[in-house]
């Protein structure tokens, strides 16, 4: 593979840099990148034109340098004019006090315990002395109006809404990252605060798109009479993966098959392979290839939009349509450039598309099977086609599984052990389910047909269920992992360096491979004789109750819920600590008294509070937007978990 043939991914590679030096550098010197864009643009364009007058082609260097500089900068720019924070008129910059704001709906009611809830876009706000001013930004709403919200309602709420606010906690999922990387800042439980004012189409395909899934994810909820062949068939076929129950949801994850209830590249590449099986399109004449061609293209985007068009989703239906086009006029395109410039294509329309992690996992599963697949499936060719079959689909997850596994464990902590033997049932489940399951829902109103389908559809759903849930329920199913940045880093510089090795070995590569290992086991060497500080960890809790950790195997939790030590206090005690013993404590009315061991003494709690610490402490810290700060005094009222440290 010369890198020189693939003049896409060299300019995914400038544009990915301009997104990164913003991410860096912040939008201080966006005046200055604009200047550098003109004047880039201007003495290439000057380069140019002096070329082609002159019929030479000088200062190649130069003018490749040019082109590339300038692909950094829009890079930057298009981060900037994307980032919320840029836009004078978001909701976020409005400090007068807010007592009401109109918007409109943009997605349909989604069922939440104890409320509906909406994605809304703001298009006014109402402050304190009853002016209307225009303002911009999304909002998460939150509300119990009798009446389902269709995409498109406009509605008045009263009230203001409140800013999502970072994690108080080490280790908690930080919401607050997780929103603003989707542009939205701000949510708004409004309760009956909610009234209808009228109706504008803005995304008036999307919402058509947004009815015909909910439609048809309510025919396949009233059809199926097993609750998990439901769940399973609306994330499988329609996307919608929020309504699995927990259980149904760990099942799949600890078996390894979370990727096909994602709809994702296999899904469209099904779609797409399933109309190569009738006609192949190099077979045709022109005019007929471009129609039909055409047709497919519509049909994958068509789908997208109905599956709520996920990274994912979108880099397969994105790279399928770019190699549709290819072939409209028979050519066999280099799938790296597909790959590469539908990626490109994703980032210009949305840089922050960068930070999901369906996004960095699609491509980086995707380029697992491109370059690993091929050299795994070298190393035994079976002579049987049954063997050879088995063969292929678990190569192409363990290549995908390779290629994805830091990532997939710094984000989720989980390996599914099994995942060879998952793959085997539900790759094949998947294409039957597919092959069955679209047609249920296009032939939804055929007498007789339907009733077929659906048969078909939930026996099929409910067998690849049954044995999801026994490779569940094998010992040793899954393994809890963490990994830091680092090793992520140092992972894929070793698994580049053994993939080059392998395709043109050369002596600097070993020699690179056998450093990075070597770095990996010096680290972990100081890290194991590096001396840990004796430290008490309080958690901050809304709740009445306490949570606390004392080294890395004492805890103690009073009267917290079971859902918000799974949010604010496992995630950090499950990576951190191994054996646990609990701590005993005294209780005397709102006031606890807890005893730390060895005789280091003990921490007096009062109102939610810590009241007195008897013991030798040298410093405090505190939780504040993903870092501890260090403190002289705290302040009972600010939000964020607290660290003392032992002399």
């Amino acid at each position: 593979m010369i890198f020189s043939e693939f003049p896409f991914l060299r300019y995914l590679l400038m544009f990915l840099g301009g997104i990164l030096c913003y991410t860096l550098f912040g939008a201080m010197h966006a005046q200055l990148v604009w200047v550098l864009l003109v004047s880039t643009y201007l003495l290439y364009a000057i380069l140019v034109v002096f070329n082609r007058l002159n019929r030479r082609f000088n200062q190649q260097v130069l003018i490749s340098i040019l082109v590339f500089l300038q692909l950094v900068l829009l890079g930057y720019l298009s981060m900037y004019y994307k980032d919320y924070r840029n836009d004078s008129k978001h909701l976020s910059f409005y400090e007068e006090e807010i007592v009401g704001y109109i918007g409109v709906i943009l997605d349909i009611d989604e069922k939440k315990q104890n409320s509906k809830a909406n994605k809304l876009k703001i298009l006014a706000i109402i402050n304190s002395e009853n002016e209307f001013l225009k303002a911009t930004g999304d909002l998460l709403l939150y509300h119990t109006h009798k009446d389902t919200l269709q995409p498109g309602t406009i509605i008045y709420v009263s009230g203001s809404p409140e800013l999502i606010l970072p994690p108080s906690n080490p280790s908690e999922f930080d919401y607050f990252t997780y929103m603003n990387r989707q542009q939205i800042t701000h949510r708004h439980f409004a309760r009956e605060n909610v009234r209808i004012i009228g109706y504008q189409a803005i995304q008036p395909i999307s919402d058509y798109f947004v009815k015909i899934r909910a439609s048809r994810l309510a025919y396949i909820q009233s059809r199926f009479e097993d609750g998990a062949a439901s769940q399973v068939g609306g994330a499988l076929l329609l996307g919608q993966k929020k309504k699995l129950d927990k259980e149904v949801g760990d099942a799949y994850a600890s078996a390894g098959a979370m990727h096909v209830l994602a709809v994702s590249g296999l899904h469209v590449g099904i779609i797409y392979g399933f109309f190569f099986l009738f006609f192949k399109p190099y077979k045709m004449k022109l005019a007929w290839r471009i129609i039909y061609l055409s047709i497919i293209i519509l049909i994958i985007w068509s789908y997208a939009l109905v599956t709520g068009m996920s990274p994912s989703v979108m880099r397969s239906a994105t790279m399928f349509t770019l190699m549709a086009l290819a072939q409209m006029k028979s050519r066999n395109p280099s799938i790296f450039n597909a790959v590469a410039l539908s990626a490109l294509i994703l980032l210009v329309y949305d840089p922050f598309l960068i930070f999901a992690v369906g996004f960095q996992l699609s491509y980086l599963a995707l380029l697992g099977i491109l370059i690993i697949h091929p050299i795994l499936v070298k190393l035994w060719i079976p002579k049987h086609r049954i063997v050879e079959y088995i063969w292929q689909i678990s190569m192409v997850g363990f290549a995908a599984q390779i290629a994805t596994f830091p990532l997939s464990a710094y984000y989720f902590h989980l390996f599914p052990n099994y995942f060879l033997v998952t793959n085997l049932i539900a790759i094949p489940g998947a294409f039957l389910i597919m092959a069955i399951g679209i047609p249920m829902l296009l032939f939804a109103d055929v007498p007789f047909l339907k009733d077929v389908l659906v048969y078909f559809s939930e026996l099929l759903i409910f067998a690849v269920n049954s044995m999801i849930f026994k490779i569940q329920d094998l010992p040793f199913a899954k393994s809890e992992i963490y990994v830091s940045e680092c090793f992520m880093f140092i992972y894929w510089i070793v698994l580049t360096l053994m993939l080059m090795i392998t395709l043109k070995p050369k002596k600097w590569k070993l020699y690179g491979v056998m450093f990075f290992l070597g770095l990996i086991g010096v680290i972990n060497f100081i890290s194991a004789f590096k001396a840990k500080p004796i430290e008490v960890l309080i958690y901050d809790i809304r709740s009445s109750g306490y949570a606390m950790d004392f080294g890395d195997s004492y805890y103690f939790d009073y009267n917290v819920g079971i859902d918000e030590l799974s949010f604010k206090v496992f995630p950090h005690r499950d990576q951190h600590m191994k054996n646990r013993q609990a701590l005993s404590a005294f209780v005397k009315g709102d006031s606890l008294k807890v005893f730390l061991p060895s005789g280091l003494g003990s921490i007096s709690f009062e109102n939610g509070h810590v009241n007195s610490i008897d013991s030798k402490m040298q410093e405090k810290f505190l939780w504040v937007e993903g870092n501890w700060e260090p403190v002289i005094r705290l302040d009972k009222e600010q939000p964020g978990a607290v660290r003392y440290v032992f002399k």
